[in-house]
């Protein structure tokens, strides 16, 4: 039996609207909050979902980014970056009143649970990003919510007054033990499992990978989802940049971040061939 493919995303959502930067934040170094006023994106923009940023005049390439927290009320919406090269440079520099090009919303984000239950939110590093937001969703449902919140140390950990309030538990993890426990996530992992109904993960593809190993192994009957990092350049699907394999039905298929994630089920990850492939950062 030849492998289904895997579902894609709807690219008949996403919009090209000119943003207004309301909010430019240092919250760590080289970590910033970006928020910018994009009415569209605020309205449709779901947990997971990402969009891809363009400075004009600045670099040819969108940089793509989860987006973190969104007010449609307002008509705002945020993104958690690290500053990696000129792109996000320029738009951690970005003044007030300044503007950007905001495609999006773009790729698959996380599946909200149909009933109501207990979540574990597990981050690592800049992969606190789309947490806020998918935070703010479960709790509207009456969810009950755990945060592990893991980075190198205490100046890089998301801040915990940007979440949303009505956490049942927030826990921290540093590499250097400067604040909270030390260690990786993985290490704090067990002692929040029991009683999880569903996990979802987002930062380096290792820790993903390694979450998704461990509640296999402690809780297997909580599904996971991983938010997977991959290079991208177009954001829909027409650069192949940012290629991943991927299974359906246990047999290797190619798959491409922005279309078939980045939001993925973690059985869908063919975690070994990602392992294989070279670091966005290299």
């Amino acid at each position: 039996m030849s492998a289904a493919p895997l579902p894609e995303s709807d690219l008949g959502r996403a919009r090209d609207e000119v943003a207004t930067c309301v909010g430019a934040d240092q919250l760590g170094p080289g970590l910033h909050l970006l928020t910018l006023e994009a009415p569209e994106a605020a309205r449709a923009a779901l947990p997971g979902e990402f969009a891809q940023l363009q400075m004009v005049p600045g670099p040819l390439l969108r940089r793509p980014f989860s987006f973190s927290s969104v007010d449609p009320g307002r008509g705002t919406v945020s993104f958690y970056l690290r500053v990696y090269g000129e792109g996000t440079r320029r738009l951690a520099r970005l003044a007030l009143g300044s503007t950007v090009r905001l495609l999006g919303p773009l790729g698959r984000g996380f599946t909200l649970p149909e009933s109501r239950g207990s979540s574990l939110l597990v981050a690592g590093g800049v992969g606190a990003a789309p947490f806020p937001h998918l935070a703010s969703r479960l709790l509207a449902k009456g969810e009950r919510v755990l945060w592990l919140n893991g980075a190198a140390s205490s100046d890089e950990l998301f801040p915990l007054g940007l979440m949303p309030s009505g956490l049942a538990r927030s826990a921290q993890v540093t590499d250097d033990g400067s604040s909270g426990r030390q260690g990786m996530v993985t290490d704090a992992l067990p002692e929040l499992l029991d009683g999880m109904d569903r996990v979802y993960a987002c930062g380096p593809n290792p820790m993903l990978q390694a979450v998704a190993e461990m509640v296999g192994s402690l809780r297997p009957e909580a599904p996971v989802e991983v938010s997977i990092e991959a290079p991208m350049g177009c954001g829909f699907g027409t650069c192949l940049g940012c290629s991943i394999p991927l299974l359906s039905r246990g047999t290797a298929v190619p798959g491409l971040c922005c279309r078939q994630g980045p939001v993925l089920v973690a059985g869908q990850v063919d975690w070994e061939g990602l392992r294989r492939q070279p670091s966005h950062l290299e």
